[in-house]
């Protein structure tokens, strides 16, 4: 399996990252991506990429890190990506985040950065990782004004017809704990309509614990139940689809 999103720099990981490493390739998690989402956070992202066989980065500037990106951010992301090991495949995490930035002048901030990113994953031929919260809308009109972006939108949780918009923009759909939740009926009705070749698999470990482990961090390990999940939503065999979602990935991210 392939976790194609988690914040593996972030706590817990981060003070024991081959303990919890040897325990999500134990679960059958093979690769992982790990998305950069400040520049304070880079290296530690592309550190992790050179101790942990299996692990690649992207890097990015998430849009609920506003505080800490500068008027130079944009410019220090292109130096970053022109100097890419071969470990590093993706741009992001980018995106926006309309739940976060209420006001127009933040909403504005993301945006720029967001089309920032799009045109360095254009640029430099990488996939790119989004988010995508309260702005699906928004989201989807800017990836089609980049016409040839591919990329993944992580933690999907919308319709049918939502998935549908994206894949036709070109993108990928990062499935994660989201579908764990009987209550999340409209996704869960949506993973069993859309077509598997555009779908992954995700954690966002630490965060997006999945249903039955709420107040515990979420971890790459838990991929295998997502798994288990969505072969039933979609009523296939589970190793199927393990090696369908990890096709997927392979394609998108190009791993070495």
């Amino acid at each position: 399996m392939i976790d194609t999103h988690c914040h593996f720099d972030f706590s817990p990981f981060r003070d024991a990252p081959e303990r919890y490493w040897q325990a999500a390739r134990e679960s059958g998690v093979m690769r992982m991506v790990v998305p950069g989402v400040s520049e304070s956070n880079w290296s530690a992202v592309l550190s992790l990429t050179e101790r942990l066989q299996g692990v690649y980065a992207g890097l990015g500037l998430h849009p609920c890190f506003l505080d800490v990106h500068t008027d130079t951010s944009l410019d220090k992301l292109d130096q970053a990506l022109a100097a890419r090991p071969a470990r590093c495949v993706a741009v992001g995490e980018a995106g926006l985040d309309f739940f976060v930035a209420n006001q127009d002048a933040a909403q504005q901030r993301q945006q720029a950065l967001l089309e920032g990113q799009l045109w360095l994953a254009r640029h430099y031929d990488l996939p790119i990782i989004l988010h995508s919260r309260k702005a699906h809308n928004q989201l989807l009109r800017t990836v089609k004004a980049y016409p040839g972006v591919r990329g993944v939108l992580h933690a999907f949780s919308g319709s049918e017809q939502q998935g549908k918009q994206f894949i036709d923009a070109g993108l990928m759909l990062g499935v994660g704990g989201t579908v764990t939740y009987s209550r999340a009926q409209k996704t869960r009705r949506a993973i069993a309509q859309l077509p598997l070749e555009h779908l992954v698999l995700e954690t966002d470990a630490p965060d997006m614990p999945l249903a039955g482990f709420q107040g515990k961090p979420n971890t790459p390990s838990q991929v295998s139940r997502v798994a288990d999940v969505v072969a039933a939503l979609k009523s296939c065999d589970r190793d199927h689809l393990v090696a369908e979602t990890s096709d997927n990935a392979e394609r998108l991210f190009g791993f070495d």
